[in-house]
């Protein structure tokens, strides 16, 4: 059952379009259409399109939704409802210059009611300061030096999904890496240790650092965040590595990193210790 959204919510396109798509696969279920090459022909589309367009990776036009609609004998009333989400999800949100496989993360990022976060040995991108970000990206061999900038606005702007008025729940588990590795030298650390622990104060946050002495765990070399996003009733896993990313929504994948994620939390230090960790470290750079 789908949690309560965050109060006065408006979805975004991302997950507008991932309605559009989960209304559109309802509709050829509903039709009995099993076939996607049944859609893909009179639509001119290739069949890998209706497994975007269902699954939200891909904006349609008015008029193919009205040939969708048209092939699967869709009522007036919920053609009136499809129509109206494919006018609202083809628009774009602003993100900056960021690649283009990201675009859709940072999108859904904005719109999860809930986020959980493991991360080694970085911080994460929403919880980076803008020093710390232009360290990371300067290190990048896929970012030009002339978008760096404009990279660390959009983390920036990624900052104040973590602090607007109506945030997520967030949930973070860091690894004892993150607090230790001097990310930009000495001063660009403690600047963003203190950075995160006025974060680690906010009641809608819970952050939990993972000490080197836990040992060994399922998600040593893997990073990822789930997304939690009740306005589509979904829950998204999301791995990024140097030059492109993976979102996956179903079994077997999410039960598997919600699993690791518990069991991640229950070897981590508590609220309070965790606190007592990030003073250590950022006494040990003064």
């Amino acid at each position: 059952m789908a949690k309560p959204g965050r109060t006065g919510k408006v979805p975004g396109p991302k997950v507008l379009r991932l309605q559009l798509g989960r209304e559109l696969r309802r509709l050829r279920e509903e039709a009995g259409v099993t076939s996607r090459d049944a859609v893909a022909t009179p639509l001119g589309w290739d069949v890998s399109k209706v497994s975007r367009v269902e699954l939200g990776q891909s904006t349609v036009t008015l008029k193919e939704i009205d040939q969708l609609l048209k092939l699967y004998g869709a009522p007036k009333e919920e053609s009136a409802h499809v129509r109206s989400l494919a006018e609202a999800a083809r628009k774009r949100g602003s993100y900056g210059k960021v690649p283009d496989w990201a675009k859709g993360y940072i999108g859904m990022e904005a719109d999860a009611d809930i986020l959980k976060i493991y991360y080694g040995e970085l911080m994460p991108g929403p919880l980076q300061t803008d020093d710390y970000a232009r360290a990371i990206l300067s290190t990048s061999v896929t970012v030009a030096a002339a978008d760096i900038d404009r990279l660390v606005q959009t983390r920036a702007r990624r900052r104040e999904i973590i602090i607007q008025d109506d945030p997520p729940e967030v949930q973070l588990v860091l690894g004892e890496a993150a607090l230790r590795r001097q990310v930009g030298g000495p001063d660009v650390l403690r600047a963003q240790l203190e950075h995160l622990r006025e974060i680690a104060k906010l009641p809608h946050v819970t952050l939990q650092v993972l000490q080197f002495s836990s040992g060994e765990h399922a998600a040593l070399e893997t990073p990822f965040t789930l997304l939690y996003l009740t306005e589509v009733d979904a829950t998204y896993v999301y791995l990024e590595d140097l030059t492109s990313a993976d979102f996956w929504d179903r079994a077997p994948h999410v039960p598997v990193y919600e699993m690791v994620f518990d069991r991640l939390q229950i070897a981590a230090l508590g609220k309070r210790e965790t606190l007592s960790a990030l003073d250590r470290a950022i006494q040990d750079l003064a």
